[in-house]
């Protein structure tokens, strides 16, 4: 007597359908000086299942041999690493320049306005104060992956001020002509004019998204147009571009 084999459709189909890719996590890099905050933030981050911290330094040194041994996709720092705020700087620039796409996401006790000025023209792409909560501090991980920007806007907040009240000391008289953008102004205008976007742009020229926006809207004043659609043709019909 022989048995037919029993064929299950349902089962044949779940048994041929490829298995799902696995998702990946980001990996994050800490650099604090401070042990407690470290041990911190790694128990923070390892809690989330979209986010892996793939080691924690307290100097620059020690972060740049774990940066280039396993490239991280965040990089969440202090600029006070115990010797002053420009070994801090100086490893920002490092690592936005050795790691093109890695997120930089500053979490600092430092309210020295020119520190901000500097770091945030350097590119970083979140700038956060130390007594955020642990949930800000996340959705900031969290956005900074998604390619957005994150800086401090509570009340009290300087980072934001920092930079336009610096923006605004250093705009000139109105009036066209190139000669009345800066370097800066120029890239951006160069590149809004084959259509990029403020992210695209930021990418580009290696800065934060907040800080392409601010250019942008200093390309308005200058050129004395209220849309960011104008900015390119009236560039174009004074022969700025």
């Amino acid at each position: 007597m022989t048995t037919e084999a029993v064929v299950d459709p349902v089962r044949d189909l779940d048994r041929n359908r490829p298995e799902p890719a696995a998702r990946r996590t980001a990996r994050v890099l800490v650099v604090d000086a401070e042990p407690i905050v470290r041990h911190g933030l790694r128990q923070l981050i390892g809690a989330d299942p979209d986010l892996t911290v793939i080691g924690e330094a307290a100097a620059p040194r020690d972060a740049l041999v774990i940066a280039d041994r396993c490239p991280p996709d965040l990089v969440l720092l202090d600029v006070d690493l115990g010797r002053g705020d420009s070994a801090g700087l100086e490893l920002i620039r490092i690592l936005l320049e050795r790691h093109r796409g890695v997120k930089v996401l500053v979490l600092t006790g430092c309210r020295d306005r020119e520190v901000m000025l500097r770091t945030v023209r350097l590119g970083v792409h979140g700038y956060l104060r130390k007594n955020a909560d642990t949930a800000e501090i996340l959705r900031a991980a969290h956005a900074l992956m998604r390619g957005e920007s994150v800086f401090d806007s509570r009340p009290g907040a300087l980072v934001v001020d920092v930079l336009r009240a610096e923006e605004a000391a250093a705009r000139p008289p109105r009036g066209f002509g190139a000669a009345m953008l800066t370097e800066r102004e120029n890239q951006v205008l160069r590149l809004l004019a084959v259509g990029m976007s403020n992210r695209e742009i930021g990418r580009r020229l290696v800065i934060s998204e907040a800080t392409v926006k601010f250019h942008v809207r200093n390309l308005r004043d200058k050129l004395d147009v209220r849309r960011r659609t104008e900015i390119v043709y009236t560039a174009t019909r004074h022969g700025i571009v």
